[in-house]
């Protein structure tokens, strides 16, 4: 094998050893192989976002519980307000948006009636 074979071994040699060792570094905080501390953020990251997802399904089962006890005039009349707000406005209604509305405006109701008393 002559010179051009050498450096083209060379070549390679460089650039898997360079990958190897590019893939086992942690540049955020300077060291080789794991790294503690992106691993405790990742763990934190993760228990963040469970935490999130568990608060918006109890909200939403909240909401939803409020929605079905509500007197059934007062829901008509509030999803009949919120819709026509809606269509006034150009809004778009996802899943769920009217019932959350209706629960937010009864629940204002509510208090703005212990308020005058």
């Amino acid at each position: 094998m002559g010179w051009p074979g050498w450096l083209l071994a060379l070549f390679f040699a460089y650039w898997f050893l360079s990958d190897l060792l590019r893939s086992k570094r942690c540049y955020s905080h300077g060291v080789f192989s794991q790294c503690r501390r992106c691993e405790e953020e990742a763990a934190a990251k993760v228990k963040t976002e469970a935490e999130a997802r568990a608060e918006a399904e109890r909200q939403r089962m909240e909401i939803e519980e409020t929605y079905k006890n509500m007197d059934q005039a007062k829901r008509d009349e509030l999803t009949t307000i919120v819709k026509a707000r809606a269509q006034r406005e150009h809004l778009l209604i996802g899943r769920g948006d009217v019932e959350a509305a209706v629960v937010r405006m009864h629940q204002r109701s509510q208090i703005v009636s212990t308020h005058k008393i």
